[in-house]
């Protein structure tokens, strides 16, 4: 028996709706908290010139910001998380006799990164920038794909 058009545009939009809402074997998740700054956004200081005033009109205000001896440090934090999975096993359940859909049957393939980045500027007592500079985690937070 042959299936109208219909039908399998039917489950077709069916297949992708299940799919794009999580509830499917290929999931995507991406969390950022903050803004990423990047080279060009804080080109703009120049230490010994810049003061806190321009700094945090531009990049708002600091997540952290701790006096030193010298004067005060601003730190801006941001995160971004990525995450990639595969449920290789997800059909099993729709196949398996009642009763047993409820054992384990899922074979994961899964790859995840979190990157905690930090810009960092110094002031003096008078408020001129003395130093910025970035502090990239990224490289040392990254998971690798399971089970590898």
């Amino acid at each position: 028996m042959k299936l109208p058009r219909t039908a399998w545009r039917i489950w077709t939009i069916v297949a992708l709706g299940i799919g794009m809402s999580g509830c499917g074997p290929i999931s995507w998740t991406r969390i950022t908290l903050n803004k990423p700054l990047h080279t060009r956004d804080v080109s703009f200081i120049k230490p010994g010139e810049t003061k806190w005033d321009e700094v945090t009109a531009r990049l708002g205000p600091p997540s952290e910001l701790r006096r030193t001896a010298d004067g005060m440090s601003a730190n801006y934090y941001y995160y971004d998380s990525r995450r990639f999975d595969v449920d290789f096993g997800w059909g099993a359940g729709f196949f398996l006799p009642p009763g047993a859909s409820e054992a384990p049957h899922e074979l994961d393939f899964t790859t995840s990164t979190i990157d905690a980045d930090t810009f960092q500027v110094a002031f003096d007592q008078k408020g001129v920038v003395q130093y910025g500079a970035f502090s990239d985690t990224a490289t040392a937070a990254q998971f690798k794909p399971s089970p590898f």
